[in-house]
């Protein structure tokens, strides 16, 4: 499996510290929307978070809403398209 998180990481960082005023310290960078997926081996696959919102009908009438946040796992890395291998 590929390390593409850990290296976009590393260069965001990287980059981001050049342009950082002077004197600034403790600079911490996270990819956000990665998941780790616990199966024979721990993998981390990129992830979309989706945020579900609808009108449902209540009893005796009119409607309520309902909230939903849910998220689709990738099959493939976002950043060099390599296939991820299947959980079991």
């Amino acid at each position: 499996m590929c390390n593409c998180a850990s290296e976009v990481e590393a260069k965001a960082k990287e980059k981001i510290a050049t342009q950082l005023p002077d004197g600034a310290q403790s600079l911490t960078v996270e990819l956000q929307g990665m998941a780790m997926i616990l199966g024979k081996t721990l993998e981390t696959k990129n992830k979309l978070n989706l945020h579900v919102e609808y009108q449902a009908s209540k009893r005796g009438g009119g409607f309520k809403t309902v909230k939903q946040d849910l998220s689709m796992i990738g099959s493939y890395c976002m950043f060099c398209g390599e296939k991820y291998p299947e959980v079991a």
